[in-house]
């Protein structure tokens, strides 16, 4: 996680007595990795463990949170129109899974309606980026407000729900293990280094207490193993008065991303914003290209072996891609080369500057695509090298 944070009311010795309006609360210890790595303490008005019904829920959405993956996993390079999607309504109507391994997926949300439950992720952490839209993200521990260009990272089993005051679109990453801040950008004591790619004052926890009615009670859906149960209670179970640690909810503006340009190309890892065990997620925003006097700003042809690649395009036009909307994803296996259309190779010698927005997502793990992705390809993607007027 970050750093340290703490809001509201909170005791003055963790694992001692404390009051609020006359009454004593309950101290909600989260830990990760059992009680060997960080962890924040809830005080509550009362232990969330009164439930009344538990049960399995059901959706009427095939993409999320079970999915089906192609029986016939082709190698080739794939391009998925993702703004083709017509799933709308809330977080478990409108959610697909495209892209999935062992250690973390891939997926979209186009959010068109407010949660009327919570929802904690007991399988992985979640990583949104908000493409479009602006909105709250509702957890147990605080809301964000949130815009177009944010991240949002939500830890695991933390339980949230989403009011969007417009229509979103989202990308999705979940990582089951050592998803955040990458070690590399890190002193030994945790304060990011001088020459991360940001700073603390860039990521912001929670900045107020969620203040519901006294009659408002939601019900929490879990997943777990990508099964959903519905947990029930006789009061809603997060009345939180305060919390501190290091475990928290947070967003960052993929704007406040500080960029590293070379005299030539560099390797997309110089982009790296977060990672997780066998994956990084890379920024590519708008930048001073490489400024070598022959230099070809566009990435050159490769063949990345043990790495899977997917990119989610926001705004702004690739330096790299031709026939690529907004919102689109492509995804280049490892085991094939690949690299930027032949006519934008050439076109990019002289570039001073690109005004790209886009996510990447790269894998130590193969990645397997769902039917829901199969849904949105493009089927001729993968023969759009095959161009005669390039070297």
């Amino acid at each position: 996680m970050i750093d340290y944070r703490k809001l509201g009311y909170i005791s003055e010795k963790q694992h001692t007595f404390c009051e609020f309006e006359g009454k004593m609360l309950a101290e909600h210890v989260i830990t990760r990795n059992g009680f060997n790595d960080n962890y924040s303490i809830l005080y509550q008005k009362r232990a969330p463990t009164h439930e009344v019904n538990t049960e399995i829920y059901k959706t009427e959405n095939p993409f999320f949170p079970s999915y089906n993956k192609l029986s016939n996993n082709e190698l080739k390079r794939r391009h998925f129109k993702t703004p083709n999607y017509s799933k709308e309504g809330n977080l478990l109507e409108a959610r697909a899974t495209l892209l999935v391994n062992n250690t973390c997926s891939v997926g979209i949300l186009k959010q068109t309606k407010k949660d009327h439950f919570f929802f904690a992720n007991g399988d992985a952490d979640e990583l949104y980026f908000v493409a479009e839209g602006n909105g709250i993200l509702q957890t147990v521990m605080g809301e964000i407000d949130y815009v177009s260009g944010d991240y949002l990272f939500i830890p695991k089993a933390i339980p949230y729900r989403f009011l969007p005051s417009a229509n979103c679109n989202m990308l999705i990453v979940e990582g089951k293990n050592n998803f955040g801040i990458p070690k590399e950008f890190r002193l030994a004591q945790g304060q990011f280094k001088l020459d991360a790619p940001y700073n603390h004052r860039d990521f912001h926890a929670p900045s107020r207490l969620m203040e519901l009615k006294s009659n408002e009670n939601y019900p929490i859906i879990i997943k777990r193993d990508n099964i959903l149960t519905k947990h029930e209670y006789t009061d809603f179970p997060y009345k939180v008065v305060g919390w501190d640690g290091w475990y928290w909810p947070f967003s960052f503006s993929i704007h406040n991303y500080q960029p590293k340009t070379s005299s030539v190309h560099l390797p997309p890892t110089v982009h790296t914003a977060f990672s997780g065990d066998n994956f990084y997620i890379m920024n590519f925003v708008p930048r001073v290209l490489d400024y070598h006097p022959k230099a070809i700003p566009c990435p050159w042809p490769h063949s990345n072996i043990d790495c899977d690649e997917a990119i989610f395009y926001v705004s702004g036009d690739f330096t790299s891609r031709k026939g690529i909307s907004n919102y689109s994803i492509s995804f280049h296996p490892s085991g094939i080369p690949h690299g930027p259309h032949p006519e934008r190779y050439e076109q990019s010698i002289g570039a001073k500057r690109t005004e790209e927005l886009a996510i990447m997502v790269d894998t130590f793990e193969p990645l397997f695509v769902t039917e829901a992705a199969a849904m949105l390809e493009d089927k001729k993607y993968h023969y759009t090298w095959d161009s005669h007027e390039h070297l």
